[in-house]
């Protein structure tokens, strides 16, 4: 059955033409806006809690999805949109990029009864489902992992190999709603050739359902899953900069460096960092501070490596913040607070006053909406020019309470459902005052 061109959008044909693929969540919801619904697809199998069907694919070969209704997970997590975990957890030695995005190899096997796990078999943790006996050289798969989207508490990856043999995937975990027993819907579509798809009979849509009832089993109710979701949720930290009242923070100058420094203070000859410059962004460009930059050469001139982030499963932090691997950091963290603090001192030197940058670990992460995001450079600031939504930090000794006062659309927060607002840590010498972030 050839799908109408209507129930593909303008971009998908755009896509079609080029031979190009969906490689964010986002984007198999904007190639095929039908995704989710029933017109457009002819069903192959249709029964009370499961059905498969297969459509026309806009940039190229026969799209094939799998639904499983009402699946039961034991042991769910509190947060509706950590029923998956990242993919970094799964796989062996996966490069990650960013946290919800990592590059792995898998073994590459030909085309024979091709079935959803070829892409998802790692992150199910199994590797039983075999298309063909006949192994060739490992491929190179890209995995991307976002929560909360097509809808709040909904997570999903998008996959799809590098290289030659394009193929795509996405799988949608989406809770059900309250009720006596926690009931998720799952959605698994692939994308196949033409030539392939029209090959298969009945029983290869049959094991097809089998091996997606195997891979969602492991996925949601695997023997590992109750120590891998406690694992994800301690996996990263997010960390936020305040109180850059009097310019940009300053970050120490390696010995022997050419640069001129900002400030030289004698409280940094302890740890050999008499000398600090200024930040400084891009004026041409018109980029904004972001503190994952700021970190980044903070830490290179102290000879640190630490890997810093300004996404976080697949959402762009707000340019104050950034996430970094929360092991990582607790390797590398005491150091760097002795140094921070002689940043502290300097940055008082220099600009006067008694008020200096402060770091808060461990925080609620703060989003720019998709919507609202530059295509290349990150702003501060709406597309309107209107301030991001500020919130009230309330220091007591040495943790700091969260107040938010006004949020505006730019920006979106995480709170965990049930719960209270998050006590965070924070960096010591912090002063005790209450601090208005912008």
């Amino acid at each position: 059955c050839n799908v109408p061109c209507r129930a593909w959008s303008a971009v998908g044909l755009a896509m079609a033409q080029s031979n190009g693929g969906p490689r964010r969540v986002e984007d198999w919801f904007r190639l095929v806006p039908n995704l989710l619904d029933d017109a457009g697809w002819d069903f192959e199998i249709c029964e009370a809690q499961t059905n498969l069907s297969h459509a026309a694919c806009p940039w190229g070969g026969r799209l094939v999805k799998v639904i499983l209704s009402k699946i039961e997970v034991r042991h769910p997590p509190e947060q509706k949109s950590c029923m998956l975990v990242r993919p970094e957890l799964f796989g062996t030695g996966p490069s990650v990029l960013a946290p919800g995005e990592v590059i792995l190899r898998r073994p590459r096997r030909a085309w024979g009864i091709s079935d959803t796990s070829v892409l998802f078999e790692e992150m199910a943790g199994s590797c039983e489902c075999r298309m063909s006996p006949l192994r060739l050289e490992p491929m190179v798969t890209h995995q991307r992992f976002r929560r909360d989207y097509p809808s709040q508490g909904d997570s999903a990856y998008a996959v799809f190999n590098e290289g030659d043999e394009a193929q795509e995937g996405m799988l949608m975990c989406s809770w059900r709603g309250p009720g006596a027993r926690v009931l998720v819907d799952v959605v698994k579509i692939f994308c196949v050739p033409e030539e392939t798809f029209w090959c298969w009979s009945d029983l290869h849509f049959q094991l097809i359902l089998e091996s997606t009832r195997r891979a969602c089993h492991l996925m949601l109710n695997g023997p590992a899953l109750r120590d891998l979701r406690l694992m994800d949720e301690r996996l990263y930290l997010v960390l936020t900069i305040q109180s850059c009242k009097r310019g940009l923070p300053l970050y120490p100058l390696k010995e022997g460096s050419s640069q001129d420094p900002t400030v030289v203070i004698a409280a940094g000859q302890h740890l050999k960092l008499q000398r600090w410059r200024r930040f400084q962004t891009n004026p041409v460009t018109g980029e904004k501070f972001h503190l994952s930059q700021y970190l980044a050469q903070f830490l290179a001139n102290l000879d640190e490596d630490l890997s810093v982030y300004e996404t976080l499963d697949g959402r762009s932090l707000v340019p104050y913040q950034c996430a970094v691997s929360r092991h990582a950091w607790n390797q590398i963290r005491e150091h760097f607070i002795a140094c921070f603090l002689v940043g502290k001192t300097a940055y008082r030197r220099a600009n006067g006053g008694s008020t200096a940058p402060t770091l808060h670990e461990d925080v609620e992460p703060r989003f720019l909406n998709r919507s609202q995001e530059p295509p290349a450079v990150v702003r501060a600031q709406g597309p309107q020019g209107h301030q991001l939504g500020s919130y009230r930090m309330v220091v007591r000794n040495t943790f700091v309470e969260v107040e938010v006062h006004s949020e505006e659309e730019q920006v979106t927060e995480v709170c965990r459902r049930g719960r209270r607002p998050k006590t965070t840590t924070v960096l010591p010498n912090l002063p005790t005052a209450t601090v208005l972030v912008n």
